[in-house]
């Protein structure tokens, strides 16, 4: 008899562990894009040069509750950002989502790619679509100039500062690989859209450099419409003014818009 009750005894306890079994059967972490007013949705319809705040809320497993280690972000697939050693149940990663028609066109996937302790992975995706002929937009330039030095604020838009051709005349040439165009002045105001500007730009010539802001007028305006196309992007620059100060050299500013 004690040896029967031994065997029920072994039974009940195989019984016991087997119902414990701490396999999971979906043990990635919990991640859901934030919502709300404000946020960006899934499936919106956005525009160039405009920010748009999104985010998604990152929860360990509730069954393994193993920490949040990681996230990274990813555009297109491409990798953009990431966050290491975050070592907790809960997580919140916001940011804000800008694009720029020259950069991006048609579906833009945002998603955010979360991981735990266990190396236990999962991803949540926001998908939106951009407005391809979304207007272009206006924004302020600064060049500037300080004796023989190479300048600054030029060469995003593929430019340099030559020099200043005998004191009078500050000479903008373009980098190697960019283009430099002059246009009328009236096609500042004209042109609106990304394809007005590549249509305009189809039938520009090209120029050498630019050497028309005085560097011996204190303060000058002019209405000068200059173009460039660099590393494939093109830009409409609209010089506005100059202004020279000279103390212990030359220091030359330009300043005016560009899109």
């Amino acid at each position: 008899m004690k040896k029967l009750a031994l065997a029920l005894v072994c039974l009940v306890s195989v019984a016991f562990f087997a119902s414990c079994d701490p396999k999971v059967e979906n043990p990635e972490p919990v991640i859901a894009a934030l919502t709300g007013e404000g946020y960006l949705a899934d499936s919106a319809v956005v525009e160039a040069n405009v920010d748009y705040p999104f985010g998604f809320i990152v929860t360990s497993n509730p069954d393994t509750q193993k920490d949040i280690v990681r996230v990274e972000l990813l555009i297109n697939d491409e990798p953009f950002d990431t966050v290491e050693n975050i070592d907790a149940q809960t997580y919140t990663y916001e940011s804000i989502f800008r694009y720029d028609t020259r950069e991006i066109i048609d579906e833009v996937v945002i998603a955010l790619r979360a991981t735990d302790a266990d190396n236990q992975t999962q991803t949540a995706k926001i998908r939106v679509w951009v407005n391809e002929e979304a207007y272009l937009v206006a924004d302020d330039f600064t060049w500037n100039r300080h004796g023989g030095a190479d300048g600054t604020g030029l060469e995003p838009f593929g430019l340099k500062w030559e020099r200043n051709a005998k004191e009078v005349f500050a000479v903008i040439e373009p980098l190697e690989g960019a283009l430099m165009y002059r246009f009328d002045p009236a096609v500042w105001e004209t042109i609106q859209t990304e394809a007005q500007l590549a249509s305009l730009f189809s039938e520009a010539t090209t120029i050498d450099n630019f050497k028309e802001v005085s560097c011996e007028a204190a303060e000058k305006d002019y209405d000068v419409v200059l173009g460039t196309t660099y590393q494939g992007i093109n830009y409409l620059i609209h010089v506005t003014h100059s202004s020279v100060f000279t103390f212990k050299g030359t220091d030359v500013t330009i300043t005016g818009q560009y899109k």
